[in-house]
């Protein structure tokens, strides 16, 4: 091989080293993934506008069934309010977020069961793991609050967080109408549920801990 042939491949494998990675749809340098916080927190009022924005970007794909937007400003605020919003930060803001609800705060539920819901990560940054990252919290502050069991809903359009559900350990108990929701196509709830293993009290604070 001629020197101008290995320095003209040399310097192509340089070039290749320095471009960002590709991920699929998204296209950016891994150091995007370590500007996420390690810690969760809960929401405060002034995350109300964010985390509206956020839930509605990552419930978009169900504007195809729903008709508008699956939250606003006021059902967030009164959500913070009840101390039920856990939030996971990075270097431009909120990037994922769950509602969280202790045994006995959710209504219909037996007492011994916590609750999540409106689990939502940054379309951009979703399949990062930040969405499990999450769920593993809100089940270690269930478990310290003495839930033996939690509990989870879900359209039974969305066959594809059914499966991820039950990868992560639940399993479908029940099924509900979709009411008061304004429907484009017919469709219902589906509840699905964990057992989980009480522990003591580990939380405390505005910090909860690592994700």
């Amino acid at each position: 091989m001629s020197n101008l042939r290995y320095r003209r491949r040399a310097a192509d494998r340089r070039r290749r080293a320095t471009e960002p990675v590709n991920v699929g749809r998204i296209c950016y340098p891994i150091r995007v993934a370590t500007s996420i916080a390690t810690s969760v927190r809960r929401a405060r009022l002034s995350d109300t506008a964010a985390l509206a924005d956020l839930v509605n970007r990552a419930f978009a794909v169900e504007a195809s069934f729903i008709e508008g937007q699956r939250t606003d400003a006021d059902e967030i605020a009164a959500l913070i309010r009840s101390g039920g919003f856990l939030v996971l930060e990075y270097d431009r803001g909120i990037c994922a977020a769950v509602l969280f609800q202790r045994p006995g705060e959710r209504d219909g539920l037996p007492s011994s069961h916590a609750y999540f819901g409106m689990l939502s990560v940054l379309p951009e940054l979703q399949g990062m793991g930040l969405g499990r990252r999450l769920v593993r919290v809100a089940e270690a502050m269930a478990e310290a609050a003495g839930a033996t069991s939690m509990r989870l809903r879900i359209i039974n359009i969305r066959e594809e967080l059914s499966r991820w559900y039950k990868s992560l350990g639940y399993r479908e108990v029940g099924t509900a109408p979709c009411a008061g929701i304004p429907l484009k196509q017919a469709c219902h709830f589906i509840d699905m549920e964990k057992p989980l293993v009480p522990e003591a009290p580990l939380y405390a604070g505005n910090e909860i801990g690592a994700a």
